[in-house]
């Protein structure tokens, strides 16, 4: 009888380190929610950035647009200083490319402003093109972080 009160603590004792063991298991590479609090910063920017990217390239760019592009070009700004506040060094040289296409778009945008013609506004369509690319590369680069 003996023996088979100590086989029931045992058996108790097995289960219960079990659950124990299931329960302590959380956090791993498995929980969403760990994996979530480990993702970079530079990775919901980056996301927020391509957002506010495709806001500006899905406007038509007509005259009467100018005003909507220059709106949505605003946020795509606050989210590149962000973006360029979570990569820090690691992605330099596609922030700055990005950089680069968003200042050639103000210009642009300027110019178009000042003097709405087809050309001008030609030329706030290439710079949003280019910035389109300019934003692949970043995205790419940072894919391997995220």
């Amino acid at each position: 009888m003996m023996r088979s009160s100590a086989m029931k603590c045992l058996a108790v004792a097995a289960v219960l380190m079990a659950s124990l063991t299931v329960a302590g298991c959380g956090g791993g590479d498995d929980d969403p929610e760990a994996a979530a609090d480990d993702t970079p910063a530079v990775c919901s920017s980056v996301d927020a950035l391509q957002t506010s990217v495709d806001d500006v390239t899905t406007v038509d760019l007509s005259e009467g647009a100018l005003t909507e592009l220059q709106d949505n070009f605003a946020q795509v700004q606050s989210d590149l200083s962000q973006v360029k506040s979570d990569a820090k060094d690691q992605f330099a040289t596609e922030v700055d490319a990005v950089e680069e296409a968003a200042s050639s778009i103000s210009s642009s945008l300027e110019a178009a402003s000042a003097s709405p013609s087809a050309q001008t506004l030609s030329t706030v369509a290439t710079a949003v093109k280019s910035l389109g690319t300019s934003l692949t590369a970043l995205h790419s680069a940072v894919k391997s972080t995220c």
